[in-house]
């Protein structure tokens, strides 16, 4: 073989081996393990408590409304098992018939005999009533009420139940099935003497408030506060905790990451989480407000004790929890006894709640005597500086006092309690020698 038809040949082999070469390179898709697709940062939860909405948002009343008598369920328990029976029905054909109800009809219509009446602390969206009852009325939308009547003397086939704003004066009525209707009249209805007397508190033409008509005795009760960890809801809140920066202050610790601050006040035992980058977004009204504020305390473990929905309040982008213990609401002057939330658009903007529970109750207890609910009514009235259309509710709870010698001490003292003017005051009675037994709003 000749040298040229050797080297023709060896040549050709390189150029072909180039090209294959080049064209395995071209087309090398290497084989890597599958990586699932998770969150930077594995966050931490605080606690491993999460709740249903409906645990949630409770009513705070349930009257019966009987020969012009009131009677009210006291007892969480008696209002659990009321509700459990209620989402059984279903609701459908909702019908609004604000206009069909005059002004001045408008209290006996809601507050009169043979009505049992479920009163919310504010006016909820329905969306959430969704999330609640079975309702299949899809039409219905936007709306908000606080409390939903159930007519006990109605003798038509269909059975109505009415969905009530006391605050719009907005009424729906709705067409409710499956309610084993003669069970709730004997069950409840024809025993409404078993339960509290309530007098009525005439406001307004359009508002009125109950209240217990006789004095009750509370215990005063003491709990070993537990703290809770700031470094887990560090780890929960910010997005990347690596980043988050740790400041120690006088009053307690800051944290940030830049963009996003945390301050934690080891004196009050209060966290405050703030989004300033949401505070630009279109305030637009947010009809799954609350979904939403449940489901982020829920995300991070945040129920560490028995919180139920308080208020809804700034163009419905602010929402409130109320600490309750005993079956009451707990009430502090410096935000002890609440979660709060303001929501932008889609992000929250600031979150302050208490950096404790109330983790071991004290043996130690004392009886006190609360003033009825005419004594309470009494000196309302003989109050000058009271303007009584902007007392929106009366209500006995506890105050969240701290034990100025044992740190981890707090006490919960009964006491009668005023929302005025959208804030929840107590309400004090003092003895003047001139002047006898006085009453202020604190």
């Amino acid at each position: 073989m000749k040298y040229e038809t050797i080297k023709s040949i060896v040549l050709t082999i390189l150029v072909c081996t180039s090209v294959f070469l080049t064209w395995s390179l071209w087309t090398y898709q290497p084989k890597y393990d599958f990586i699932e697709n998770a969150k930077y940062i594995q966050n931490v939860p605080v606690s491993n408590v999460a709740v249903d909405y409906g645990t949630v948002v409770q009513p705070r009343y349930i009257f019966i409304h009987k020969d012009a008598q009131h009677y009210g369920m006291t007892h969480h328990s008696d209002i659990y098992k009321f509700m459990k029976e209620m989402k059984n029905w279903t609701f459908d054909h909702f019908e609004n018939i604000s206009d069909i109800v005059k002004k001045e009809q408008f209290l006996s219509f809601i507050h009169g005999k043979g009505k049992i009446e479920i009163i919310y602390p504010d006016d909820i969206p329905i969306e959430m009533y969704r999330t609640i009852f079975q309702i299949e009325d899809t039409d219905v939308e936007k709306v908000r009420f606080d409390r939903i009547i159930i007519p006990m003397n109605e003798n038509e086939e269909e059975i109505h139940v009415y969905f009530v704003s006391a605050h719009e004066k907005r009424i729906y009525k709705a067409v409710a099935q499956d309610v084993a209707m003669e069970n709730l009249k004997q069950t409840y209805y024809a025993r409404a003497e078993r339960y509290t007397p309530f007098l009525s508190y005439d406001i307004s033409e359009t508002k009125a408030l109950f209240l217990p008509a006789r004095p009750l005795v509370l215990n005063r009760l003491q709990y070993y506060m537990d703290e809770l960890s700031a470094d887990r809801f560090k780890d929960a809140l910010f997005t990347d905790p690596s980043f988050v920066k740790k400041d120690v202050l006088n009053f307690g610790e800051e944290y940030t990451d830049g963009s996003r601050l945390m301050d934690v006040d080891l004196s009050k035992k209060l966290l405050l989480y703030v989004n300033p980058a949401a505070r630009g977004e279109t305030q637009t009204l947010d009809p799954t407000i609350l979904q939403k504020s449940i489901d982020f305390v829920n995300d991070h473990g945040g129920w560490t004790d028995t919180y139920y929905f308080d208020r809804l309040g700034e163009n419905g982008r602010k929402v409130t929890f109320r600490l309750f213990a005993n079956g009451y609401p707990v009430f502090n002057r410096y935000g002890m006894a609440e979660i709060i939330q303001i929501w932008g658009e889609n992000e929250i903007i600031n979150y302050q709640r208490p950096l404790f529970t109330l983790a071991i109750p004290d043996r130690v207890s004392l009886p006190i005597t609360l003033s009825s609910g005419y004594e309470v009514i009494d000196q309302l009235k003989k109050q000058k500086n009271i303007q009584h259309e902007l007392i929106d509710d009366i209500a006995i709870g506890y105050e969240l006092i701290r034990d100025s010698e044992r740190e981890n001490i707090v006490m919960l003292e009964p006491a009668w309690y005023c929302l005025y003017n959208g804030t929840w005051r107590k309400i004090v009675m003092t003895t003047d020698e001139r002047r006898g037994d006085i009453i202020g709003l604190e």
